[in-house]
């Protein structure tokens, strides 16, 4: 997060880096699928093992799939994202970018919500602070990456001063 002019930015970028690391490793289930198609035939179909079938089909087809899916979706889908909350045009504009969409939305500034505060010193599992916005069609936005709870509360003070001066209310969470 940071200050350019009055508007405050935030990004949180997908890097490409990442992506082309996440890539060679969606082939990971192809020795699954073919262990379990040679398994498969072997098996007696008058008699089937429930129990070993049941382990089979998802430790050796479904769980390597799903995972191999979550790679390639999060490889080819997964977005970046960027925050401007500009009080001197007013608004706030929500950059998601991914390789093949970028959507860029705009909502009023005054509409913007501090919705939860999740500070490290309140939740000891967390190893950093949280802040989330509520926009005004629902959708939520995390602020994440602050390195000590003063400085989340320290923009969490600088957003609520943007976003809604006569106020400085949080929902519970």
């Amino acid at each position: 997060m940071a200050f350019e002019g009055d508007a405050i930015t935030y990004r949180s970028d997908f890097p490409l880096w990442l992506r082309f690391f996440l890539l060679p490793w969606v082939p990971i289930c192809l020795p699954f699928i073919s262990l379990y198609v040679q398994n498969s035939k072997g098996i007696d179909w008058a008699n089937p093992p429930v129990a070993g079938m049941i382990f089979g089909t998802l430790g050796f087809l479904l769980v390597p799939l799903a995972f191999s899916g979550f790679l390639l979706g999060m490889a080819l889908f997964g977005s970046s994202t960027g925050l401007r909350l500009d009080p001197g045009a007013g608004e706030a504009v929500l950059e998601r970018k991914a390789p093949f969409r970028r959507r860029l939305t705009r909502y009023a500034l005054g509409d913007v919500r501090i919705f939860k505060v999740e500070l490290e010193a309140d939740y000891p599992a967390y190893d950093a602070a949280i802040v989330t916005l509520r926009m005004p069609d629902g959708r939520k936005v995390r602020l994440e990456g602050f390195w000590r709870d003063d400085d989340a509360k320290y923009w969490v003070e600088q957003i609520r001063r943007i976003t809604n001066p006569g106020s400085s209310q949080v929902s519970p969470a």
